[in-house]
């Protein structure tokens, strides 16, 4: 098998950035490591401006000076009343890790994927990506997850990265590039992309192909890998240049565009905002304004923003954008749920997810594994992603709070600290949970069935029916049906609720309208019409078994199930 190479340390790339043909200056070294904090690019320094307008809407503008001037330039522009804050641009990187995952850690896990109530694909590599393997302690359960969903919305995922890369596994629906040559153009193919830094011999980074992969590689064709989420339309906002460098500020314009930002006007305006929004990249930096007032604009749109924690071993509350606010930031951990040992951690992490030894294909078809923080981010977006094509209507605040209960435990060695890796590895089906996604489907039976089949001919009597239309509306047995429950206990009630189609399939929830409730008895009868106009107007039906009262209990984990009407058989008495 070919592996990517991941023994690319920090200072090295420090060291091919100081290059006297390279783009950005030298960076400051010590004790072995690298200050990434760069703000001087090829002798020149980019101010970022914030600036009020006269509508009171503020606008960020990019001012490029000789670094030598910086100092002088900033004052200056400090002394317009208009200006709100002027920032210097910062690099960035896809984070690299370290090192290689000890073979102890990277061991395979040897379970059949295959199981009863879990998806299965027909892609080559499907077996080697761990993450959707059902039933795991260490890992996040995505063919269980996968099971559970009809993925009927499509979802939109933006990749903001570098290294595009034509595919058949992985289409993208539209894009730009916001470095290499600003236009339409991302791939690494096209003739607008520049790369005049490349050394000879040196590859065009395809870290955005990788990404895209993990997130929305197409499922079940016979290609590669499954996406982490199917039917997805993925997006490219290419800002990173390459040789996996790039600058602050095109990754928050990226995000921007992404979100649908019209003041952007030399750039063909995207058709739709994305629904999730991918950054696998890093700047060793606090989070500037400018990619901050980034992300609270997609935030306010609804989407939510996903970024790599950093591959240094360091504290992650030392990088952007991961140290950014409303931002999902997650480490990586191995196919056996320990920690990578190249992840950052902090207590800025929301979650963590497999970084380590996922299978993939490079720029020719060709099977390699990929580790890093850069992966695990694409796979909680594409879980996301998953949970929003059954739930749209959920918030990014929502989708942050639902993380936190959603993790399970990161394992360490005996010889190593306990780090800071958020709610823990992320298991999707603790996350549809979260979000109201029943793990259960029950159907509704017809009152003319079972034991009551033998009074078919008494049920079916005109008085019968006459009897039956006046205390129900039905027009007889036949529009009757019912939906059975377990004898409620304690303060539990039995309740057949409907809520908005893409809200939580909860009692609870503020869309919900209990159709009926029952407290003593078992089933619950309904006419056919009474079903199909709860259920019609875009509306989900469910059963409940709880307290409808308190709330104690109401989870779709064990007490809520989807209630399915389409598929009521007939009874031959009623043909």
């Amino acid at each position: 098998m070919k592996a990517i190479k991941t023994t690319v340390s920090v200072s090295l790339l420090a060291s091919a950035i100081a290059a006297g043909t390279a783009l950005f200056t030298a960076p400051a070294v010590a004790n072995g490591l690298v200050d990434m904090s760069i703000h001087e690019i090829n002798g020149k320094v980019h101010l970022i401006v914030k600036r009020q307008l006269v509508d009171g809407t503020t606008k960020y503008d990019r001012v490029t000076v000789p670094a030598s001037e910086a100092d002088k330039r900033e004052a200056e522009l400090l002394q317009d009343p208009n200006v709100l804050l002027v920032e210097r641009d910062v690099v960035t990187y896809n984070p690299v890790p370290l090192t290689k995952a000890p073979v102890s850690r990277i061991q395979s896990l040897s379970i059949t994927k295959a199981s009863e109530g879990a998806a299965t694909y027909a892609d080559p590599l499907f077996n080697q990506q761990d993450y959707f393997t059902p039933g795991h302690e260490y890992n996040s359960r995505l063919s269980e997850a996968h099971q559970r969903l009809d993925f009927t919305n499509t979802i939109r995922i933006g990749i903001v990265d570098g290294g595009f890369v034509r595919s058949a596994d992985v289409n993208y629906v539209e894009g730009v590039s916001l470095a290499n040559g600003r236009g339409p153009e991302f791939y690494n193919s096209d003739a607008n992309i520049e790369c005049p830094f490349l050394q000879p011999g040196e590859d065009m980074s395809i870290h955005g192909h990788f990404v895209a992969q993990v997130a929305g590689a197409t499922s079940d064709n016979g290609l590669g890998i499954a996406g982490a989420s199917p039917n997805v339309e993925l997006v490219a906002a290419r800002s990173m240049n390459c040789t996996n460098t790039g600058i602050l500020s095109d990754n928050a314009e990226s995000v921007r565009w992404l979100a649908q930002d019209l003041t952007i006007t030399d750039l063909p305006a995207i058709s739709e905002p994305v629904d999730v929004i991918n950054m696998s990249l890093a700047a060793q930096t606090s989070c500037p304004s400018y990619m901050q007032d980034a992300i609270d604009f997609a935030t306010s749109k609804g989407i939510s923003v996903v970024v790599a924690a950093g591959n240094d071993f360091a504290d992650s509350t030392t990088y952007a954008p991961a140290n950014c606010d409303g931002v999902i930031t997650v480490a990586a951990t191995t196919a056996n749920g320990y920690r990578a040992d190249y992840t950052n951690a902090g207590d800025n992490i929301t979650i963590s997810a497999q970084g380590s030894a996922i299978p993939a294909l490079d720029e020719n078809g060709a099977q390699t594994s990929i580790y890093g923080t850069s992966f695990a981010s694409p796979l909680v977006a594409g879980i996301i992603a998953s949970a929003l094509s059954e739930r749209p209507a959920l918030s990014p605040s929502l989708i942050d709070s639902i993380l936190t209960n959603a993790g399970k435990p990161v394992r360490t060695f005996s010889n190593e600290p306990v780090l800071d890796m958020g709610a823990g590895i992320l298991d999707a089906m603790l996350f549809l949970d979260g979000a109201g996604v029943a793990r259960e489907t029950v159907t509704v039976q017809p009152a003319l069935s079972g034991a009551r089949e033998q009074f078919t001919e008494a049920l079916t009597h005109p008085a019968a029916a006459q009897y039956l239309q006046a205390r129900t509306g039905a027009a007889g047995v036949c529009d009757i049906v019912e939906v059975n429950g377990e004898t409620p206990t304690g303060t539990d009630s039995i309740a057949v609720f409907s809520v908005a189609q893409g809200d939580l399939l909860s009692p609870l929830s503020t869309t919900a309208n209990i159709v009926q409730r029952t407290d003593t008895i078992e089933a619950m009868a309904f006419t056919v019409n009474e079903l199909s106009a709860e259920a019609s107007g875009n509306r989900q039906l469910g059963v409940a078994h709880c307290d409808l009262t308190t709330g104690t209990n109401c989870s779709v984990k064990d007490t809520i199930k989807a209630l399915d009407i389409s598929s009521l058989p007939t009874p031959t008495a009623c043909i």
